[in-house]
């Protein structure tokens, strides 16, 4: 048994729940926008949960490199221009957030201290920059694994997987340790620096979206589900299995981690049995995931950080943060959807005018 579109959705879910968590409350300073009770060593308990949360984008790039996989060994036909659409629409989406907050800035007369520069609001319009929102960084690289996706499977498909895992850890090991110890300083060079970093983040990215990939190639869960799956008291053991995950990542607080975490964490999560209903939530968390990624830094920190936190307990800044986004991503659906329905139908309404002139002419 592989892992279904629905699994996929539902691990989105989970993957921008996580997100919400580590963005929130992964910081062991005093502050006063929540109750840091109970504690532990002087460290807020709640602390330790956010940075777990740390395995979103690992969650993300998984099951972009698993669900890419899949479908690029079903049908190789046109996949380049597939892809093209994924993140063109993806695109649309994102520049529909971007007037929105570019629109809100003018309204509440902050737009030159928020907006900053023409400049500044090209880098983000194209995704070179990421200053009006720190979440935005993934945008720039999953849409470099998409459009280098054709590539990277192709080399899964002819190269042995334990190979392929040795030089993705490699690159995964020289990128974290350029993001975070700076060994090439390229000083005020401001083109050089864009270009490293996206490169950095790309490679800091790639292993477990290549792992992702692997798992498909090789049938790994599929392994593990008939290994395990009838096991007496599974979801106990799984939950154990996660919570121990949680506490080694407590003691070990590095970020470095985070890929290992998740792709342990994807493997007990989706063998738990889980009631129709929590598939539910998890997959309406999964459909709005990308809209909740790309607006819930302007409400806890751009334009509504005393709204966000004026509940003062963890758990229920949380979900009202969550309701906020929800409430947000309909209403950008309103937009968006529409157009994708429009481009949608063009691009049916053009090929089947490219089958009707192939048939004439054969």
């Amino acid at each position: 048994m592989e892992i279904t579109k629905k699994d996929m959705k539902i691990l989105k879910g989970v993957a921008i729940l996580f997100m919400l968590l580590l963005h929130l409350f992964a910081r062991k300073e005093e502050n006063r926008l929540y109750e840091t009770f109970p504690e532990f060593n002087g460290v807020p308990l709640i602390y330790y949960l956010g940075l777990f949360g740390d395995a979103c984008v690992p969650i993300y790039c998984f099951a972009s490199g698993y669900g890419l996989f899949m479908v690029m060994n079903k049908d190789q036909q046109f996949i380049v221009r597939k892809n093209f659409l994924r993140v063109f629409k993806l695109l649309i989406n994102f520049w529909i957030i971007l007037l929105i907050f570019v629109l809100i800035s003018f309204s509440i007369g902050k737009a030159d201290y928020i907006l900053g520069s023409l400049t500044e609001f090209l880098l983000n319009f194209f995704v070179l920059s990421n200053s009006y929102n720190g979440a935005w960084w993934f945008l720039q690289t999953y849409i470099f694994l998409v459009i280098l996706s054709p590539i990277l499977i192709r080399l899964i498909k002819k190269y042995n997987s334990i190979t392929l895992l040795l030089a993705s850890g490699i690159i995964y090991l020289l990128s974290y340790v350029q993001r975070i110890k700076q060994v090439f300083d390229f000083g005020e060079n401001d083109l050089l620096n864009l270009f490293v970093t996206a490169l950095v983040l790309f490679g800091t990215s790639q292993l477990p979206y290549i792992v992702g990939s692997i798992f498909a190639k090789e049938k790994i869960y599929s392994k593990l589900y008939s290994k395990y799956n009838n096991l007496n008291y599974k979801n106990i053991f799984c939950a154990l299995g996660i919570f121990s995950l949680v506490i080694i990542h407590s003691i070990f607080e590095t970020m470095f981690i985070a890929p290992f975490t998740a792709i342990a964490f994807i493997c007990l999560f989706n063998l738990l049995d889980k009631t129709i209903f929590i598939q539910k939530v998890f997959i309406l968390f999964g459909n709005h995931s990308t809209n909740i990624w790309l607006t819930h830094m302007f409400f806890y920190i751009t334009f509504l950080s005393e709204l966000t936190f004026a509940p003062r307990y963890p758990v229920l800044i949380f979900f009202w943060l969550l309701l906020l986004c929800l409430i947000t991503s309909y209403v950008i659906n309103l937009i968006y959807q529409p157009i994708i329905q429009f481009i949608d139908k063009r691009i049916v309404s053009s090929g089947t005018d490219l089958h009707v002139v192939r048939n004439k002419a054969t």
